[in-house]
């Protein structure tokens, strides 16, 4: 039985390979540079943490927008080949969603999400990246906040454990949160977004497109 599903996927593989080199366009790129063109393969090994503040100051339109921006996300992620897991955080840090790729299921976990006590992101990344423990692929954190954590310092400190992982991390906040530390927190200062709260969803929605 092995044997014969073995044999029917590497049958099927050339075939796809023989009608991808009989494409016109690819006999013509290869005759131009005398090098034979192989077709891309898909990529299905990616996995994103969102990591949304849920403390009290998010309260009202802004966690309704974090709602719909995180759905958003979970969509273009999916389009894109990733799983999504999700970590909401406040005084503390909770793993609400494992990563999937099943939207109603995100859906479900998001809707779940109360607001509550104070900024505590450096426990919200350090969870964040023992989740990611053991797990290969592309590893990104996403962080969605409307201020500054409880301790600076410590929040630093957990990113650059995370980057040190491996890990790549992007930010975006709303017009509460201070750019300049959002570029801190992130790998690069182009993974960092700030806009106003009244576009948090979009901008959400927004930072998906940024995943490689």
């Amino acid at each position: 039985m092995s044997d014969n599903k073995n044999s029917i996927s590497r049958s099927g593989g050339q075939s796809i390979a023989a009608k991808f080199a009989q494409k016109d366009w690819v006999k013509k790129l290869e005759a131009a540079s005398g090098k034979p063109i192989v077709p891309a393969k898909p990529f299905f090994g990616g996995i994103v943490y969102l990591v949304i503040d849920c403390s009290g100051s998010m309260d009202g339109d802004k966690l309704h927008q974090a709602k719909r921006g995180a759905s958003g996300f979970a969509v273009e992620s999916q389009r894109k080949g990733y799983s999504l897991g999700l970590i909401q955080f406040s005084s503390y840090a909770e793993h609400i969603s494992e990563p999937q790729k099943e939207i109603a299921r995100i859906n479900a976990a998001l809707e779940k999400m109360q607001t509550d006590g104070s900024t505590n992101m450096a426990v919200a990344l350090s969870l964040a990246t023992d989740k990611f423990a053991d797990r290969s692929g592309e590893k990104i954190i996403c962080l969605v906040t409307d201020g500054m954590p409880d301790d600076r310092n410590a929040a630093l400190a957990a990113a650059n454990r995370a980057k040190q992982a491996g890990i790549d991390i992007m930010t975006i906040g709303t017009d509460d949160a201070d750019r300049e530390f959002l570029e801190q927190l992130a790998t690069r200062k182009e993974l960092a977004a700030k806009v106003v709260r009244e576009r948090l969803e979009q901008g959400i929605v927004s930072m998906a497109r940024l995943l490689p």
